[in-house]
């Protein structure tokens, strides 16, 4: 069992690593377009910025379009993206979480300090919206 984990554990962070290069390339592409006079089809990205998005932007992403396709989104359904993207083990995230404006990709729509449960609605801060928008357009997506 420990080598069917490692092997999913394996192949998710090789997957995860190369969708990253792709949306470097893309963004690359875009920067020599630029460079050449055409007009580049994504935004600009200091290296702050692309580094966020590229280590957080998929999971924006996939968050997002669920959303769009669901209508909502609870926190099952948040943590079921998340496994599939990292992994069985992931238990909790909670560096992806905060307040409405605190910088953070998602929110939970209930009052502070209340426990969480898996029917809690889970919403993108603008912060999310913006990582997943430029992790789409660097994936011409």
């Amino acid at each position: 069992m420990s080598d069917d984990t490692d092997l999913m554990l394996a192949i998710a962070t090789a997957s995860r690593l190369i969708e990253h290069a792709e949306g470097l390339l893309a963004q690359a592409r875009r920067s020599l377009q630029a460079a050449g006079g055409h007009q580049p089809g994504a935004p600009y990205m200091d290296a702050r910025t692309a580094a966020r998005v590229g280590k957080l932007g998929e999971v924006a992403y996939r968050h997002k379009e669920f959303i769009e396709t669901h209508g909502s989104m609870t926190r099952a359904d948040s943590l079921a993206i998340r496994r599939r993207m990292y992994g069985a083990s992931v238990q909790q995230t909670a560096n992806l979480f905060g307040t409405i404006g605190s910088g953070s990709l998602f929110y939970r729509a209930r009052p502070f300090g209340t426990p969480v449960k898996n029917d809690d609605p889970i919403l993108l801060t603008e912060e999310g919206t913006r990582v997943a928008e430029l992790w789409q357009a660097t994936h011409e997506i």
